[in-house]
């Protein structure tokens, strides 16, 4: 999730630095933005890949490299954790291309008024459904898919405590 978060607010700085700044996004600068979008994806998309998988595998969060003496669960972990280096990696050379691009934006960028990039409805354009504009609806609809999705696991996780942890009792 952080990551769409992150790569929205990039987009938003491409676009809002240029505008408060009264600098252009040089075609040149653009391609570098996009080169860096792309790391930034990829570089996430193989990192939390590898994060998720070793989680799975039974790795512990938020520790040291370690081997725990040889056991081999932990030695199988090795290659994700060196998928996660390479990715943290990639990672960092695209924070870097933001910070080349952001430091260009504010600072040496040429003068000039870059338009607002809002668009219009095409003259022939279809009207929406008025089934898409119901806001209640949509709303009813993600609340009771957020129930389906996450009623069962927390059951689950309750009923299912733990042996060393007392169970809940909610009668």
């Amino acid at each position: 999730m952080l990551s769409s978060v992150a790569l929205t607010f990039f987009g938003i700085a491409y676009w809002l630095i240029p505008h408060l700044t009264g600098r252009v996004l040089t075609g040149r600068m653009h391609s570098i933005a996009n080169l860096q979008t792309i790391l930034w994806a990829v570089g996430m998309f193989f990192m939390s890949g590898a994060m998720h998988t070793v989680g799975l595998l039974g790795a512990p969060r938020r520790t040291a490299y370690t081997t725990y003496q040889e056991h081999p669960d932990a030695l199988g972990w090795i290659p994700y954790e060196v998928t996660m280096a390479v990715s943290g990696s990639i990672l960092f050379i695209a924070i870097l291309l933001l910070m080349f691009i952001l430091t260009d934006l504010a600072f040496f960028a040429p003068k000039g008024k870059e338009d607002f990039p809002i668009g219009t409805v095409a003259d022939r354009a279809e009207k929406t459904p008025l089934i898409l504009e119901n806001w209640r609806l949509w709303l009813m609809v993600a609340t009771i898919l957020i129930l389906v999705a996450y009623t069962v696991p927390v059951v689950h996780m309750i009923e299912l405590a733990p042996p060393s942890s007392p169970s809940f009792k909610f009668w």
